[in-house]
């Protein structure tokens, strides 16, 4: 079973996370310190763990509104588990009868009962199992009290005064054949009976109402029909996994000191019992082998058993092949076992040096991630088969390109064990797999809640959408570093506005689109572009490549044409906007005629204007839009205001080339042939 959705209610700083849909595989859930991510994972793992660990209302409802729920009951989770057909088959076998649909899925829901309790249960699908509660007993005792009260009337007061006791006593959240809702809906029928049969005129009263009473009652006594499909999913729901310290192992591990925490272990026993699994070595074992020399021991004896001990360290020793040099830095590893009296030793050698060192004395990224390594390798295939993994900021001491790797490996594991993990950093987020993301973030008036969304612009909080933007600029950076012929711009506004005209002339079948094979680079800002610039030149593969800078005609972009003409040279030649369209401070906006980039400016901000004669005589659309905006007390337009405008034209365009105008496509043209130009001449 695979967990498709997820709700949490009530928990920590969440009101409702709504529902939000979890990945088959790894779903990554994104967010700043403090925002709620761990408290996310905390609740799906309280929800359904072999750990015994359950919710606290006294410490987990939200403090601000503890004090007046505290006594009610709330629902705190809502767990969603599709099924594959053979479990749906398997579940179906359990029913009474066969269902007139295949089930697809099982719901799993975790509530507060009062204030100390917990409770659970299993919904199905409405054509899977009829699901009664005590909501549809207090409907139809509310029926038959309609009919039979009448107001008024002195001698349906005890009817009245049946009704309301009986609808107080209902959990209307339970099942119908919990115990308070049955002994609720005896005496409400009870009374209807005995008020009956108190007058022969009464007989015909509410007929069709008493019948369905009777059946409710009847079904609500005969109990659960679902008793052995609840008992089968309750058995074959996944459980959680929760990580957030993974632990490390050390290079004196006393082997007495982890026998006596196996009974209570604690993050480093974990390491430990890992390493001894994959190994193979027994501690209790090597402790019996290395024992002092016993009193019918002759000292050839103990010479042998301390030789056996010998054999089985050597052979125990790993080589850190396969996955491992993949993920880690391409070089083979060898763990490698001593004994020290009571205290086992783990050395580690590598190809630069044969000579082992103590595992200690290596990185803190190298002992994470093989300490991280070793854990999942045993843990993931055996102990947690099935099991849905909740990893809390893994990879934290990893420089970035393992970091990058570790997505690799936690990839792999989610195909046998579906992943749920929380981060932070830019690295930890594959930019070509966005629907993996959840993002996590803070929001309302304070106290301010956790919520979780799918739609990645849904905060407009920079530090949460950080690392997604720094992911994206890898990711396109990493395809880019493969283009044999590159063109870096200023910001992301620039690629952008060029992509969709290119796009448009390319539509047309224009001769003068971008030549193909050329690649648009956004630096994030003109003082980026020569570290950027050098990374690229400095990559493998670009001996036969070409480069190209093109930056806007504004005091930055002019100051920053001086500073990398002399880094760069004829390496990578600088253009600027100005020369094709003539105009000293042009910019890339300034393709688009200035009505119709006052008019995207319009649709994009829902705001209306007129164009007076200074905005027209500006030298360049952003001054024009920046006296609109400071004659209207709407601020500044800056880099926003461009990239908003920006995003709408290319939408605006995309939907229909006929939406860009003749003299816009012209002024396009005219920068892509010096563009085409320049990429097609020879260096030098």
């Amino acid at each position: 079973m695979k967990l498709k959705s997820f709700q949490i209610k009530n928990y920590k700083v969440i009101d409702d996370t709504g529902p939000v849909k979890v990945e088959p595989t790894l779903t990554a859930l994104v967010g700043r310190n403090e925002s709620g991510k761990t408290a996310i994972l905390k609740a799906l793992w309280k929800s359904r763990n072999i750990a015994g660990a359950t919710f606290d209302k006294l410490y987990d409802f939200p403090r601000d509104r503890y004090p007046k729920d505290r006594s009610g009951n709330q629902v705190v989770a809502v767990l969603e588990f599709a099924l594959s057909d053979q479990e749906a088959v398997a579940l179906v076998d359990q029913l009474p009868s066969r269902p007139a649909q295949r089930p697809t899925k099982i719901t799993w829901i975790t509530r507060y009962e009062g204030q100390s309790a917990i409770g659970s249960e299993i919904i199905f699908e409405s054509w899977v199992a009829e699901t009664l509660t005590g909501r549809d007993a207090a409907e139809s005792i509310g029926s038959i009290a309609r009919l039979l009260v009448v107001p008024g009337s002195a001698d349906t007061g005890a009817i009245y005064q049946a009704a309301s006791t009986a609808v107080q006593q209902i959990e209307p959240a339970l099942l119908l054949w919990t115990e308070r809702n049955v002994v609720a809906l005896e005496s409400f029928a009870g009374a209807v009976t005995d008020w009956i049969n108190a007058d022969e005129q009464r007989q015909g009263l509410a007929l069709a109402e008493r019948a369905a009473l009777e059946t409710l009652l009847t079904k609500a006594k005969q109990g659960d029909p679902t008793t052995r499909a609840r008992a089968w999913a309750e058995a074959n729901l996944p459980t959680f996994i929760y990580y957030d310290d993974y632990g490390r192992l050390e290079t004196l591990i006393h082997l007495p000191s982890f026998l006596a925490r196996q009974a209570n272990p604690d993050p480093r026993t974990r390491a430990q019992s890992a390493l001894f699994e994959l190994t193979g070595l027994d501690p209790n074992e090597i402790l019996a082998l290395g024992r002092a020399m016993g009193e019918n021991e002759t000292e050839q004896q103990v010479q042998r058993r301390l030789e056996e001990r010998r054999a089985f360290l050597r052979s125990a020793s790993l080589s850190l092949t396969g996955d491992w040099v993949e993920l880690w830095t391409g070089e083979e590893h060898r763990l490698e076992f001593d004994v020290d009296g009571d205290y086992l030793v783990l050395q580690v050698s590598d190809s630069h040096s044969a000579v082992p060192v103590p595992f200690e004395e290596r990185s803190q990224g190298f002992q994470w991630f093989l300490s991280f390594y070793l854990i999942f390798l045993v843990e993931s295939r055996k102990a947690h088969r099935d099991a849905i993994l909740l990893l809390d900021e893994p990879g934290l001491h990893l420089h970035p390109m393992l970091q990058a790797r570790l997505i690799k490996f936690l990839e792999r594991i989610s195909e046998a064990n579906q992943i749920l993990y929380t981060t932070h950093l830019p690295f930890l987020v594959d930019g070509s797999h966005f629907e993996q993301v959840r993002t996590v973030f803070l929001t309302g008036s304070p106290p301010r809640k956790a919520v979780v969304s799918e739609d990645l612009q849904a905060t407009s909080d920079p530090d949460t959408l950080f690392p997604l933007r720094a992911a994206l600029g890898h990711a396109i950076a990493q395809s880019l570093f493969l283009s044999r012929l590159t063109l870096i711009v200023e910001g992301l506004t620039d690629f952008w506005l060029l992509r969709a005209l290119h796009s448009c002339l390319a539509a047309l079948k224009d001769a003068d689109a971008l030549m193909e094979g050329v690649a648009i680079l956004p630096a994030g800002g003109a003082a980026l572009i020569a570290p950027l610039g050098s990374m690229m030149l400095a990559s493998t593969g670009r001996s036969d490549g070409r480069m190209l800078i093109l930056l806007n005609s504004d005091h930055i972009g002019r100051d920053a044409a001086r500073q990398l003409e002399t880094v760069f040279g004829h390496a990578a030649p600088v253009i600027a906007v100005a020369g094709s369209l003539g105009v000293d401070e042009a910019m890339v906006d300034d393709l688009v005629l200035r009505d119709a980039y006052g008019a995207a400016v319009q649709k994009s901000y829902e705001r209306q204007f007129t164009l007076g004669a200074a905005e027209i005589a500006a030298p360049t659309n952003l001054q024009a839009m920046d006296l609109v905006f400071r004659q209207n007390n709407w601020g500044r337009f800056g880099a926003n205001g461009r990239a908003a405008t920006a995003l709408w034209l290319a939408d605006h365009w995309a939907a229909d080339t006929r939406n860009v105008s003749s003299l816009t496509l012209d002024r396009a043209r005219k920068l892509f042939r010096e563009i085409n130009r320049r990429l097609s001449a020879a260096p030098g």
